[in-house]
């Protein structure tokens, strides 16, 4: 989603949003925000306490500090995001491929390993490989 539309989705002004730093942000600017100094931040599309922040980058008013409470995050997640996590898709997927009696390679990007594919099963599932399937 880009960032008019998730203002939009929101209700929100770019220019109530406290303005950002210039430089790249990192994990210890974000703790340092939602940190319990000085106090919690409220969520700006619902006032209740932010768990997540980010900065965004508005045309209009330049980068911005968008703090949302977890119910204003899920709620702009990105449709096309999975909404489980990776090694239940991939154990759904390696009983489809025991099932079938195939062999399956998953790529992930970027590789990296994952709790599923220390399992022993007759399917295999690889992250160092190029997704396929073959009797």
């Amino acid at each position: 989603m880009n960032v008019t539309d998730l203002l939009l989705r929101l209700g929100l002004d770019p220019a109530d949003l406290k303005p950002g730093p210039q430089r790249p942000a990192n994990q210890e600017d974000a703790a340092a925000r939602l940190g319990p100094t000085p106090g919690p931040v409220p969520c700006v599309a619902c006032g209740t306490p932010a768990r997540s922040t980010r900065i965004i980058d508005t045309p209009s008013h330049g980068r911005r500090w968008l703090d949302l409470c977890r119910d204003c995050m899920l709620a702009t997640a990105d449709p096309r995001r999975p909404t489980v996590p990776l090694a239940a898709t991939l154990a759904v997927l390696r009983e489809a491929a025991e099932e079938a009696g195939v062999t399956v390679r998953v790529l992930v990007n970027p590789p990296r390993e994952c709790a599923t594919s220390r399992a022993t099963t007759s399917s295999r599932i690889d992250s160092n490989g190029p997704f396929s399937s073959r009797r």
